[in-house]
């Protein structure tokens, strides 16, 4: 079962830039990586890896677990339809885990990797997602909402 807890990030200027930034950087990778599995029908995310892995790291200056979290994020794409070249917004949702992000929860600060380095922005939520963050297990999606 997939329980969802909605926060909502209360960063500074200059975070709120740098998450931004880390949004469209790692959807350019997303598109990099969809042209190159296109090219080369390659759609698995362990043959993906192999294939793009290094060329990505270094041409986007990404942190290595972004970029798997990217791959991973062009080959569920495929999952769906191989016949299909997948193109990916520029703020689209890139999904973190915990090598990329953390939570203080009794804090109510996230701590997260951006472009511009690591970067601890508080947030605020309901009762019912502070309970869901306490006992969390899996993913965080970064996702860009009416401008904010």
């Amino acid at each position: 079962m997939k329980l969802i807890a909605q926060v909502k990030l209360l960063p500074t200027k200059a975070q709120a830039k740098a998450l931004k930034e880390t949004l469209e950087r790692a959807n350019t990778a997303c598109v990099a990586i969809s042209m190159a599995a296109w090219h080369s029908k390659t759609f698995g995310q362990y043959a993906l890896h192999k294939l793009i892995y290094r060329t990505i790291k270094d041409s986007f200056n990404l942190s290595a677990q972004v970029v798997v979290r990217c791959i991973a994020k062009v080959a569920d794409a495929y999952k769906l339809d191989k016949e299909t070249k997948r193109v990916f917004k520029a703020y689209g949702a890139i999904a973190f885990d915990d090598r990329i992000l953390s939570w203080k929860t009794d804090k109510q600060i996230v701590s997260i990797w951006t472009v511009a380095g690591r970067e601890k922005i508080p947030y605020t939520c309901g009762e019912r997602q502070k309970r869901l963050l306490e006992s969390r297990i899996g993913e965080t999606d970064l996702v860009y909402r009416k401008g904010s």
